[in-house]
């Protein structure tokens, strides 16, 4: 109710303002703010959510701005249409860069947006007879409405309207599963991948979204004024999105507000000093960077505790009990505890348990074989263990069952069914779930947000924004699935904590916890146990035998050998690479060659 409430909060002010502004020139600030946040919005989705660096939006608001322009200019098209297009130019530039940038990250996506950038800078400048360059375009059709005198009013309007829907946009993504995700492309693309994501598309997407916002900008400035040249389209205008991306406060929904704000405060107050613009913008930005690098927003909530812009996450009273002291506290003390047949209810929503087949895989690394013909299968709703010393090939062959790694040679089937071919987001959506020798859990969410992230979307888009925008409902039967796992685990009072308070065996569970809510067919465990205490190894036990009573099927690979032997009904043995043995715990600890492999001795001493 508060969100809709502020949403018609906005709509009055926008109405007003025009009224109770001081002068025009106030309107033209206006217009101003309000475009330049829709664009500041588009890159903070961006660079806030995905971790996507572009220092080539200036472009992609040339390209509205001049589409629009031209369109409505020298091919006469109405100005509804023209605008439309224009943003769809932007659009179709934003995802084509997107494609073309792919394969590149952190500083190298930089320099390839900034070309970009420069490209279309240069271009705007020498294609005269097409952008009118330094000269510029005279007689854009100005967004008015016919009324000269109340255009500015309507223009307002119209771009209040529009940043309004940005807004909305935004809040959206930041509050739903679509912001989770993102952030854990940002965090992590291979967990991204496997937990169902398409990696390649979602950034994709999300770079398209951001370019047609800031391509929406564009289309609004141009028909702002009637002009446009190249001179406004320099690298300064991408510095300026990116230092109020910056100083609003950098992955915050309500960020862009306070960053376009404070840059047209600068900016005006800095007018008169063009020549050294860039160095006062650069100085700016490190200056936020260096002194409140978590911006505005970050400064206002340290000021003024109580208010409270990111999303909170609201779970029962009773996950809240213990919050108090929890990163001191062992598995062993946690409340909630119950015994394992009252526990078995919380994993119902698991899907019955495949049956994996590996055959011959073979993995090398430029030349050095890590995996050789090694074949193993999964019977269903059992736990098969992969062991051996260290170097043995236990992650490299884990890697290459989740997808993350493609084998050279060999099949993997999933109930007969090849997947051989398929990439990690696909196997993760047949059921293959898996957790991670190096915790990945995502830092810039809550506990009970970590484990959602395991969960598919049960409704459309379009019947979750509804959701979403009628409040209440929202992600309720999501929460309640992902704290009945968290209870089932004995940690729902964590569930408002994000992973970097907990202790590490309640991160370990965390993890757990979310391959749970994936409901797999097959889970592959990476070392659950490594780094935990006897009494939080045994819990993890106790999970892995209730999974595997519901029907999961589990692929482990540990090093700690009494939690192997006493939850494993089959045990391979790796050694350089080969399988060396296969069978019973027992059979494999009578065996001689794992005995040699583990210890170090001929077959005789032992």
């Amino acid at each position: 109710m508060n969100r809709q409430i502020g949403y018609l909060l906005a709509v009055a002010v926008a109405a007003a303002f025009p009224f109770i502004a001081p002068n025009a020139f106030f309107v033209h600030l206006g217009q101003l703010f309000a475009y330049t946040a829709i664009a500041v919005i588009g890159l903070n989705l961006l660079l806030g959510l995905s971790g996507q660096m572009s220092l080539g939006h200036g472009g992609f608001y040339a390209l509205g701005a001049y589409g629009s322009a031209i369109l409505a200019t020298s091919l006469g098209w109405p100005l509804g249409i023209s605008m439309l297009a224009g943003v769809a130019v932007a659009l179709l530039a934003g995802m084509l860069v997107g494609i073309i940038a792919l394969r590149t990250r952190g500083l190298y996506l930089a320099m390839a947006t900034l070309a970009f950038g420069f490209i279309v800078e240069i271009a705007a400048q020498r294609w005269v007879g097409l952008t009118g360059g330094t000269m510029g375009l005279f007689g854009v059709p100005q967004l008015d409405f016919g009324d000269f005198a109340r255009g500015p009013t309507y223009f307002f309007w119209v771009a209040a309207g529009l940043l309004l829907l940005a807004q909305i946009l935004s809040d959206y993504i930041f509050d739903s599963s679509l912001g989770r995700r993102l952030r854990a492309i940002k965090e992590s693309e291979s967990f991204a991948r496997t937990i169902g994501l398409n990696v390649p598309v979602w950034r994709t997407v999300i770079f398209a979204v951001s370019a047609g916002l800031a391509g929406l900008a564009g289309v609004l400035f141009a028909h702002q004024s009637g002009f446009i040249s190249s001179d406004a389209f320099s690298i300064r205008l991408t510095i300026g999105l990116l230092i109020a991306t910056v100083i609003g406060g950098l992955g915050r929904s309500y960020g862009p507000l306070f960053g376009a704000a404070i840059l047209i405060g600068i900016a005006e107050t800095i007018a008169s000093l063009h020549q050294i613009g860039l160095m006062l913008y650069g100085l700016i930005l490190l200056a936020v960077l260096l002194v409140f690098p978590e911006g505005a927003i970050g400064l206002v909530e340290r000021l003024f505790g109580r208010m409270r812009m990111g999303k909170q996450t609201m779970v029962p009273a009773r996950a809240e009990q213990g919050r108090a002291g929890v990163t001191a506290q062992a598995l062993d003390t946690a409340p909630d505890r119950r015994t394992a047949p009252d526990l078995a209810p919380a994993v119902e929503t698991a899907r019955t348990g495949g049956r994996l087949e590996i055959e011959n895989i073979t993995k090398s690394y430029a030349g050095v074989v890590a995996l050789r013909d090694v074949s193993l299968v999964v019977e269903p709703g059992s736990v098969h263990a992969l062991i051996g010393p260290n170097g043995a090939g236990k992650s490299t062959f884990i890697n290459v069952v989740a997808g993350l790694y493609r084998a050279n040679s060999g099949t993997i089937r999933l109930d007969g069914a090849d997947i051989t071919s398929l990439p990690a987001h696909r196997r993760a959506r047949l059921g293959l779930a898996r957790t991670f020798q190096n915790l990945q859990l995502i830092q810039g969410v809550s506990v009970l947000d970590n484990v959602m992230l395991g969960l598919a979307p049960t409704r459309s888009l379009a019947a979750d924004l509804g959701a979403w925008l009628i409040g209440g409902t929202h992600e309720a039967p999501e929460q309640a699935e992902a704290l009945a796992i968290l209870e089932f685990l004995g940690i729902s009072h964590v569930a408002n904590l994000h992973p970097k308070d907990l202790a590490y065996g309640h991160r370990k569970l965390v993890e757990l916890a979310r391959a749970i809510a994936q409901r797999p067919r097959i889970m592959l465990l990476d070392e659950p146990v490594a780094g935990l205490n006897t009494q939080e190894a045994r819990e993890i036990a106790r999970v892995v035998g209730l999974l595997r009573d519901r029907g999961t099927s589990i692929l482990l690979v540990e090093h700690n050998m009494e939690f192997v032997m006493g939850i494993s009904d089959q045990v391979t043995v790796l050694d350089f690479g080969n399988r060396i043995a296969v069978g019973t715990p027992a059979e494999v600890q009578r065996n001689p060659e794992v005995i040699r492999a583990y210890l170090g001795v001929h077959e005789e001493a032992a």
